[in-house]
């Protein structure tokens, strides 16, 4: 996986990831080439939100029974497995969060027609969901340690969440309510968040089962939860100029 547009590196969909997995050479007067050999995304903090159709998401090939998938449903399967194999709860959240972006796509069908009519059938309201936020699986996002004194790696500043969202000027973790990780972890977790200004977002079945999607709705704010607004035409992940 390659990116060569400096900006803050964040690992994620891996258990674990070290610097020296990460090769930096020069690329050109504009910037550094940057590879590793696990997933991670970059953010612009003077950008706009990372979205599906802007994050660099590497979808593997079609296997053989997903050759006819619909694109949509590849990459929710993609992000589901990166959340991590054994993770229900975070295959679950990915499922509900794509069934909230078609939900929210089917409600404002008529308005999304409209704007794409002259472009005589090219493109299709169901094609915006790529503009909507990614949600990163198991990310690790930047959050030193607060105690004064305290020194660590360049790993031990990162904290690993179940998800995160970068939404253009403010950063979501969000983790589940009833966590794995022993109490002393987990509160430790959740005060270098807080330190780290990165707002936290907490989850449970009810929420997954909620027909509303009050969880997305929160998560998202008003402005995203439109996530076409803004998009001049659709864009799917791994093209450019609004071709699909």
């Amino acid at each position: 996986m390659r990116r060569n547009v400096p900006a803050t590196l964040i690992p994620y969909g891996v258990d674990n990831w070290s610097p020296d997995r990460i090769t930096l050479s020069r690329w050109n007067e504009d910037g550094v080439e940057i590879a590793a050999d696990f997933p991670f995304a970059l953010v612009d903090r003077s950008g706009g939100p990372l979205r599906l159709n802007n994050c660099g998401l590497d979808l593997p090939a079609a296997g053989a029974f997903e050759a006819e998938a619909p694109l949509a449903g590849r990459l929710a399967a993609h992000l589901a497995r990166l959340s991590g194999q054994w993770n229900l709860m975070g295959a679950r959240f990915v499922q509900r969060y794509f069934d909230f972006l078609a939900h929210r796509i089917a409600t404002h069908r008529g308005q999304l027609e409209a704007r794409l009519a002259p472009f005589d059938g090219l493109f299709r309201a169901e094609d915006f969901l790529y503009s909507a936020p990614v949600p990163l699986p198991r990310a690790f996002l930047y959050a030193p340690e607060p105690t004064p004194g305290a020194r660590g790696g360049a790993a031990d500043d990162l904290v690993q969440v179940d998800f995160a969202f970068w939404l253009g000027d403010a950063m979501r973790a969000v983790l589940p309510a009833q966590s794995t990780l022993p109490p002393a972890a987990t509160r430790r977790r959740k005060e270098r968040l807080a330190a780290a200004a990165i707002a936290v977002v907490t989850y449970g079945p009810a929420d997954l089962a909620d027909p509303q999607f009050g969880l997305f709705h929160r998560l998202l704010g008003p402005e995203l939860s439109a996530f076409w607004e803004g998009e001049t035409l659709p864009c799917a992940p791994g093209t450019s100029g609004g071709a699909l």
